[in-house]
C-alpha cells in the first residue's frame, strides 16, 4: 500500500438533514455536495473535505463519542466556542493552552467530537516539515 493523501475526513451522522443544517449554518462550512438519497454529503475543509454519512447496515461505524475527531483551524478558539455555546452547541471541552496551541472541543447533533485549534505560530492546515 502506498497512501498518497487523506482524500477526506469523514463522521458518521443519524440525521443528515439535521447534521447538514448544523455543519453548514452553525459551523458555517460551505456544502459542496449532498445526496440526500445516499445518505451523504460534502463540506469544504481545505485542505480537504469533510464528509458525513448517514448511519445504516453498511456503515461499520456508530456515530457519537469515538477515537477520531476533526481539528478545524480557526482565528479564535474561546470566541468560537463562547458562540457555539450560545447557538445550543454541547461544549466537550473548554479552551485550554497547550504551550504549542489554543484548543476546544464542541459535538455535533450526534456526539462526534469537533475540535476547535489555533496554533500558536499562527499556520493552520497542512504544514511541510521541508519546505
Amino acid at each position: 500500500m502506498n497512501a498518497k493523501a487523506a482524500d477526506f475526513v469523514i463522521n458518521t451522522v443519524t440525521d443528515l438533514s439535521e447534521s447538514v443544517s448544523f455543519y453548514r449554518d452553525t459551523l458555517g462550512l460551505e456544502l459542496e455536495m449532498l445526496n440526500e438519497e445516499g445518505g451523504f454529503a460534502e463540506f469544504a475543509l481545505p485542505p480537504t473535505t469533510l464528509a458525513l454519512g448517514e448511519a445504516t447496515p453498511q456503515m461499520p461505524v456508530s456515530p457519537g463519542e469515538g477515537g477520531t475527531s476533526v481539528a478545524m483551524a480557526v482565528d479564535d478558539v474561546e470566541a468560537a466556542a463562547e458562540e457555539l455555546r450560545n447557538d445550543g452547541t454541547t461544549v466537550l471541552m473548554d479552551p485550554i493552552e497547550t504551550g504549542v496551541c489554543h484548543m476546544a472541543m464542541v459535538a455535533d447533533p450526534d456526539g462526534n467530537p469537533i475540535m476547535l485549534h489555533k496554533r500558536n505560530d499562527g499556520t493552520h492546515g497542512r504544514v511541510d516539515p521541508f519546505p
